[in-house]
């Protein structure tokens, strides 16, 4: 008896024994996890993915990581990044880190599975990679692998001067994520993910960044699939402006030069840094303007992450032309109702003016700025303003317009399938967070970034989302689609890609899903009378 409680003991220890890898660096432990069927996964947190971006490489494109000896531990997250909305003691500059989720490791009788690697949202100022925001219960349900990522936010990312001798193009938050999914074609196999079946997914900042990604020369051959959820390379909140210089004289001192600017910039403290870039108006709201840091058009050179404009990139199929799935939830104008919980006040903007975007290159207060500015009013506001017509504005200018049209442009040089889906689970958490907004039974459809809960976690902003039966069948249903795609290609056997570009096939995702053609059709045409207005009046 003695004996057999001895085995069994030495058995159970064997089985509780923490799981180890190795990376290119060298050998890590990680833990275990527990997901939605309650079945086991591994954990390897806080993976470093590139060298700290601290001292002489803050602001500069990452570099590879440094090895190191022994195991390493990779039981908890990594510090996540610096954020304009965090606490700069509970964040780091040295930041770069990813996490590993899989259900096997390596093994004579196991075959490699698809890789999703996912870039978080937050309008590139705010986020995560970590469990907090990516938990990975509901996608582990999968046979898949998952990588979640952190990459540098507003002016540590996106810091950019045109001085090349100054090394700081721009774009750093963009190209960490590259630079992430280099580390997972060197690394993946030894997690049992197939480094040939890449899938890169993202929501908002993050279905942007996929975009940019398809679009960038330096991430070729790094990814095979690609969903780009309420995000794209042509909404006007993912682009910033070259901010270096006045970014550098919000620490109280003249400068005469890029050189110095920069200088004076990478001797500041993180937390004096960060005081300066707070300083600058950030509305993410409101397409009239730039945002102070974010992503860029680089000058030329040989590691440039972007060097020309979507548009021209798109229309000269010059781009990594993947399989495509992306759209967005029905009603993304809810945004606004972060914005304010986030800043505590009503988000200072015009509700019409907001609308007319940077993009279309009119003078404010210009005759053409004025028309643009009638047409927004006589459609969305004619009984005037209330929430309702704003959410429908805020939708379309900031997320719809740009989606669709990126989803026309890939679709006339792809030789790969385009996915669009409309994503509209009415769910009782989705109600529970509408209510926590103080939004009553008027305000219909799924907030900005909702589709995430289904994916990712029971919370959203901090509201516990106490999910249903029905509930579940979604979060269920939700993580088949996407995990679909990453395997095949086909994320339902009942939708179809699209095929002509000015009759959009889109994927209606709700508890009946349907197969409809042109989203939000009477909107969308008002964008189109607007930019076909304009381009007349150009010529």
């Amino acid at each position: 008896m003695i004996l057999l409680l001895l085995v069994a003991h030495s058995v159970a220890g064997l089985q509780m024994a923490p799981p180890t890898a190795t990376v290119e660096q060298g050998k890590i432990q990680g833990t275990t996890g527990i997901n939605l069927d309650g079945d086991e996964f591994l954990k390897f947190l806080g993976i470093p993915f590139a060298k700290p971006p601290v001292g002489n490489l803050r602001f500069k494109a990452p570099e590879a990581p440094d090895s190191w000896q022994g195991v390493r531990d990779c039981t908890r997250d990594g510090n996540t990044c610096i954020s304009v909305y965090g606490d700069p003691l509970k964040s780091s500059e040295d930041c770069l880190y990813l996490n590993v989720f899989t259900k096997l490791l390596p093994g004579p009788e196991t075959t490699p599975k698809p890789v999703m690697v996912f870039l978080h949202p937050g309008g590139f100022v705010l986020g995560s990679g970590t469990q907090d925001m990516c938990a990975p219960d509901f996608l582990m349900t999968e046979d898949i692998v998952l990588v979640t990522l952190n990459y540098r936010l507003g002016i540590f990312g996106f810091l950019s001067f045109d001085d090349p001798a100054l090394g700081v193009p721009g774009n750093a938050g963009l190209k960490d994520q590259t630079m992430a999914l280099k580390w997972v074609q060197k690394n993946i196999a030894g997690f049992n993910g197939d480094p040939h079946q890449v899938t890169i997914f993202g929501n908002s900042a993050g279905g942007a960044s996929v975009q940019f990604q398809i679009l960038s020369p330096t991430a070729k051959g790094l990814f095979h699939r690609a969903i780009a959820q309420s995000g794209s390379a042509l909404n006007p909140w993912a682009w910033g402006d070259k901010n270096g210089l006045a970014a550098a004289e919000k620490l109280g001192s003249q400068v005469a030069s890029d050189t110095e600017a920069l200088q004076l910039l990478m001797e500041a403290s993180t937390e004096q840094v960060l005081n300066a870039s707070r300083q600058f108006t950030d509305n993410l709201l409101d397409s009239s303007q730039r945002r102070p840091f974010g992503p860029v058009i680089e000058l030329p050179t040989p590691t440039a992450f972007l060097t020309r404009d979507p548009v021209d990139l798109w229309e000269a199929g010059e781009f990594n032309d993947v399989p495509l799935m992306l759209g967005d939830v029905s009603n993304e104008g809810i945004i606004y109702e972060f914005e304010k919980l986030l800043s505590g006040k009503e988000p200072s903007i015009d509700p019409v003016e907001a609308a007319v975007s940077w993009k279309f290159g009119l003078d404010k207060g210009s005759d053409k700025f004025r028309s643009v500015k009638e047409l927004v009013r006589n459609f969305y506001y004619k009984d005037g303003v209330s929430k309702k017509s704003l959410f429908e504005v805020l939708s379309d200018v900031l997320f719809i317009e740009g989606v669709l049209e990126s989803a026309r442009l890939h679709l006339r040089k792809t030789k790969h399938p385009v996915h669009l889906y409309v994503f509209s689970y009415n769910s009782s958490s989705n109600r529970k967070f509408l209510t926590a907004m103080g939004l009553d039974d008027t305000i219909q459809g799924n907030p900005h970034g909702s589709e995430c809960s289904f994916l990712f976690s029971k919370r959203l902003l901090g509201i516990d989302l106490e999910l249903t039966e029905d509930d579940f069948k979604a979060v269920r249903e939700t993580v088949k689609i996407w995990a679909n795609f990453a395997r095949t290609g086909q994320p339902h056997p009942l939708w179809d890609p699209v095929t002509i570009s000015n009759n959009l096939t889109y994927f209606y995702i709700d508890r009946m899903p349907l197969l409809k053609q042109n989203p939000f059709e009477d909107r969308m045409k008002l964008w189109q009378h607007i930019k076909l207005l304009l381009s007349e009046q150009a010529c």
